[in-house]
Parts: structure tokens; C-alpha cells; sequence
């Protein structure tokens, strides 16, 4: 379950997530070399890709210890409704640990309305995010290196396509303006 969600969003798969060792083994890990030794209880940062074959196996679970709590979303949603204009940095991996979060809770199966609250917190900070990155674009379509460390990874990805985007529209309503209509030169 968590690995068919994770993947479905636009992520690398060199993303790291926390995990907890729930059983001991010793594991050639892709990617990296040598074998890595789990000794149950140890917490530890996993690539997305390394962390996903465990988790199915059930070797490692997802580390709710080192997620964003509701209470951590929330403080980012009332910062970023604060300004309109200035967005805050979030980590690079920010919506990947609050999704595990929030799976967390689904998983627990606890307060329903914490949990749909958690949800609702988070779409919020993806508007009030895609509004700042929409007037950042629309102000100004060149790439802003400041700007774009402020974003995660899915952000940034978004921020440089609609740079790319309104930049060759923009060019090409300046040819045709300065041009003049294509369709008339023609005839």
C-alpha cells in the first residue's frame, strides 16, 4: 500500500524516508555496496528505493517519530497564509514525509477527524503554495535559484515547467506582435 502511493507521485527514488527496524536481517541493498545489517529498533534514513522492498517485506516500517505532526502542518499553513507574496522554505521531501503521516493515522485508525484535518492541512499548503508559484511565474518567467531552493522537489518541477511554459509563450506573442499576422504574409 504505501509503496504503490508513494510511487505514483513525481519523486525520485533517491528520496529519503525515515524508518524504524522491526525485524533483524542482513540485506544487499541496491544501489549501495556491501550489505547493510538491521538490528531491530534502529532508526535510520533509507532511500525511497532502498526503504520500499523492506517495507513490503516487513522488515522496516515507516518512522512516525520523524514525520510532520498535524500540529507541524499546521504551523506551515498559518506562516504561509500569512504573506501572500513570501513563500517559506520547505524541505525538499516535505509532502512525501506528510503523505507517510498521514498514512500513519489512516493506518492507526484512530481519530477519523484528525486525520481529515491532516488531509485538508495539506491541500491548503499545496493552494496557498501553487498560488505563490503561479504569481512568481507569471511575474516573472526567468528561473529564480532563490526562489526555487524555497521549493520540494514536486514544486520545483512544477516552478521550472511553467517558467519554461510562459517563457516560449510569452517569446512567441512578442514575435507574432512584432511580426505582424503570419496568415496575412502569406497571401
Amino acid at each position: 500500500m504505501v509503496a504503490i502511493e508513494i510511487t505514483k507521485t513525481l519523486l525520485p527514488l533517491s528520496i529519503q524516508v525515515p524508518v524504524v527496524v522491526v525485524q533483524d536481517m542482513k540485506t544487499a541493498v541496491r544501489g549501495a555496496s556491501g550489505e547493510l545489517v538491521l538490528r531491530k529498533g534502529a532508526k535510520l534514513e533509507l532511500s525511497l528505493s532502498e526503504a520500499l522492498p523492506l517495507i513490503e517485506r516487513g522488515v522496516v516500517d515507516i518512522d512516525p517519530e520523524r514525520l510532520p505532526t498535524l500540529r507541524d502542518m499546521n504551523k506551515v499553513r498559518w506562516i504561509e497564509s500569512r504573506d501572500p507574496s513570501e513563500i517559506q522554505k520547505l524541505d525538499e521531501d516535505f509532502y512525501v514525509k506528510a503523505r507517510l503521516a498521514i498514512m500513519q493515522m489512516e493506518l492507526k485508525g484512530g481519530d477519523d477527524r484528525a486525520t481529515s484535518s491532516a488531509k485538508a492541512t495539506l491541500l491548503d499548503i499545496i493552494r496557498l503554495r501553487l498560488q505563490k508559484i503561479l504569481k512568481a511565474v507569471t511575474a516573472n518567467p526567468e528561473l529564480s535559484r532563490d526562489f526555487s531552493e524555497k521549493l520540494t522537489l514536486e514544486e520545483r518541477a512544477l516552478y521550472a515547467s511553467l517558467c519554461r511554459s510562459v517563457k516560449m509563450w510569452y517569446s512567441s506573442m512578442v514575435d507574432f506582435v512584432e511580426r505582424g499576422d503570419p496568415l496575412a504574409r502569406a497571401g
